[in-house]
């Protein structure tokens, strides 16, 4: 029997019993047991967590969970396919545009409740106008401090974290990782700036969706991307090193604590 939670809906607001949100959706390929370590579970010195019917999370009431669902799942899932479709036929070598046809808005509306979803009750008035533009469907183009970039993602563990990262605080410039979700074929990092600036995504050359938010509700497109392969072993935001990468960083890590003593 499955215990009932009750909290604060991070899209609504109101204080009422919270559905499980599957983050990306279920139907993203996010159907099945996961084990991975998550952010959390690294500060708590805990080896990792185990997802039995998916990746998510308690943290979104039944109307808003179903809701949002109808409105933004389908599309999401598609652009979803289209990505593992792509990816299986490039692998590796996605330094050019590839075509996707799908429903834009649709698209980063769904992004958007997943990092809601992932956020603390706190955060709710600071996410004020983000939760107005989920909510109203046909609302386009985000809040001017929000950016999304997105990568293919096929190696290492998923990547599930929340609020973790301020980042690159300088000449009252900021940017801040608000939430990363990783599950292949996709990564998305959505970030939130102090100024129209630069942000550190930017940096690890991530490819900026924010436009997507141009498009009308269920308006079809076809849009051309260039995206990044990222590899995601380790649960810190913004951590794209390989195996062999973080291999070495360690061995070093243990080389200097040898030579100590």
């Amino acid at each position: 029997m499955t215990k009932l939670v009750k909290g604060i809906c991070r899209l609504c607001g109101e204080h009422k019993p919270l559905s499980f949100e599957h983050i990306p959706p279920r139907s993203a390929f996010n159907d099945s047991q996961r084990l991975f370590q998550t952010m959390q579970d690294l500060l708590n010195g805990k080896p990792y967590s185990r997802f039995r019917r998916g990746i998510g999370k308690d943290s979104l009431c039944e109307d808003c969970n179903k809701r949002t669902g109808g409105w933004y799942g389908t599309a999401f899932a598609d652009w979803s396919k289209q990505g593992m479709e792509w990816f299986e036929k490039v692998g590796g070598q996605a330094s050019i545009d590839l075509p996707f046809y799908t429903r834009p808005l649709n698209v980063i509306k769904q992004i958007m409740v997943m990092a809601l979803a992932l956020s603390a009750e706190q955060t709710l008035n600071y996410h004020y106008e983000l939760r107005r533009f989920i909510l109203n469907k046909d609302q386009r183009y985000l809040p001017p401090k929000y950016r999304v970039h997105a990568y293919f993602n096929m190696n290492g563990q998923p990547r599930f974290v929340s609020g973790m990262a301020i980042m690159k605080i300088d000449s009252g410039h900021g940017s801040y990782v608000e939430a990363e979700v990783a599950l292949p074929p996709f990564g998305y990092c959505i970030s939130t700036s102090l100024r129209q600036t630069k942000s550190l995504p930017d940096y690890h050359q991530l490819y900026d969706i924010t436009w997507f938010a141009r498009y009308d509700y269920d308006e079809w497109s076809p849009v051309y991307l260039r995206l990044p392969v990222r590899e995601t072993h380790e649960p810190l935001p913004l951590d794209y090193r390989s195996k062999a990468e973080i291999d070495e960083h360690y061995k070093e890590q243990a080389d200097k604590e040898q030579s100590k003593h």
